[in-house]
């Protein structure tokens, strides 16, 4: 009995080791829709219509938290976007590539004095949108077609704080040799998620950070999120404002969100609204958009929590200088989510 005692102690002292180091944990998400697209034109150019097949960020990657000590462990992450629908065989300019890069990351997380962390992922101000965009991802109603902001970038070094009183601190700073002009990009957020309450309240900002923006392409730009939420019963209301200027404060603009969800059973219904608009004309060409609007309805049905079908139709608007390059588009999508 001893020496089978023995034995056993022994190999589950050889054994533990392992297994904290050989478990890490791959996830992802294939994301599907048949659509039907309607694009007019108020000038001359042609007219499209016709029905598509797209992947909304189908996704797959690894992470993993390894105990170092008690209090002290290594993080890493590494994730790519696949083109799930196979488009990337026979179109577009990067015709030969099946998958992108997203978020990758390495860091130490401490328990009681935070993370930090370095690599390419989103920046604070793009997550400090939780889950307030309710059509995130998809690729004609994710809110980025209005909102300013959406960015993952390269070469950064963050630090998330531990939450405290609900609330988190998060700050990150690019390295020099990707800054284009003489300062290297940074962001911060300050993000309370209260879930007993429903409450969730984030403000976060982007500075020189090359940026997305909604009316003035890619830039070098300053941007500010202002995010709210708050769930009450089986409703969830939310609200979104944003400004975002080039970094010598020219050319802003100015954008807004707002959205409900409500949960009937395994049935979750939604409606948003976005809009931006440019808070200065003058720099802009005949071509070029002075405001945007996006409205989106939709349902999602839970079969289980990680898969799901839905359903959504959205019309965007984008009014240019020039009321006759003006264009409209509509989509009506029906797809399915599963999470593995």
């Amino acid at each position: 009995m001893k020496r089978n005692l023995i034995a056993l102690a022994v190999t589950a002292a050889l054994v533990a080791p392992i297994a904290a180091h050989a478990a890490p944990k791959v996830y992802g998400q294939i994301n599907l829709s048949a659509e039907s697209y309607e694009k007019d034109f108020d000038g001359t150019a042609k007219d499209e219509e016709y029905t598509r097949m797209q992947s909304n960020a189908s996704r797959f990657g690894v992470k993993e938290e390894i105990e170092l000590t008690a209090t002290l462990s290594a993080v890493y992450g590494i994730e790519w976007e696949v083109a799930a629908e196979g488009d990337d065989i026979t179109k577009g300019t990067n015709a030969s590539l099946d998958l992108t890069q997203r978020n990758r990351f390495v860091g130490i997380k401490h328990q009681e004095f935070g993370t930090v962390k370095m690599g390419k992922y989103d920046t604070y101000l793009k997550l400090a949108q939780g889950k307030v965009d309710l059509f995130n991802d998809y690729n004609d109603a994710d809110m980025q077609f209005t909102i300013a902001g959406e960015n993952r970038v390269n070469n950064v070094l963050g630090y998330e704080s531990p939450k405290f009183m609900n609330t988190q601190l998060n700050v990150m700073s690019q390295t020099q040799d990707v800054a284009k002009g003489s300062k290297a990009g940074s962001s911060l957020s300050i993000v309370h998620n209260n879930e007993e309450m429903g409450l969730y309240v984030a403000l976060a900002s982007d500075m020189n950070v090359d940026s997305k923006t909604s009316l003035f392409g890619t830039r070098e730009s300053d941007t500010m999120r202002l995010v709210a939420s708050y769930k009450v019963a089986d409703l969830t209301l939310n609200a979104l404002y944003s400004t975002s200027e080039k970094i010598n404060g020219k050319d802003a603009e100015t954008a807004y969100l707002l959205g409900a969800a409500y949960k009937l059973s395994d049935i979750v219904l939604k409606a948003q609204y976005s809009m931006a608009e440019a808070d200065d004309t003058a720099t802009i060409g005949a071509t070029g958009s002075i405001e945007k609007m996006m409205m989106t309805v939709g349902a999602d049905y839970n079969f289980t929590s990680k898969t799901k079908a839905f359903a959504w139709y959205t019309t965007k608007e984008d009014t240019k200088k020039a009321a006759v390059n003006n264009i409209d588009e509509t989509i009506l999508a029906v797809g399915v989510e599963t999470k593995f």
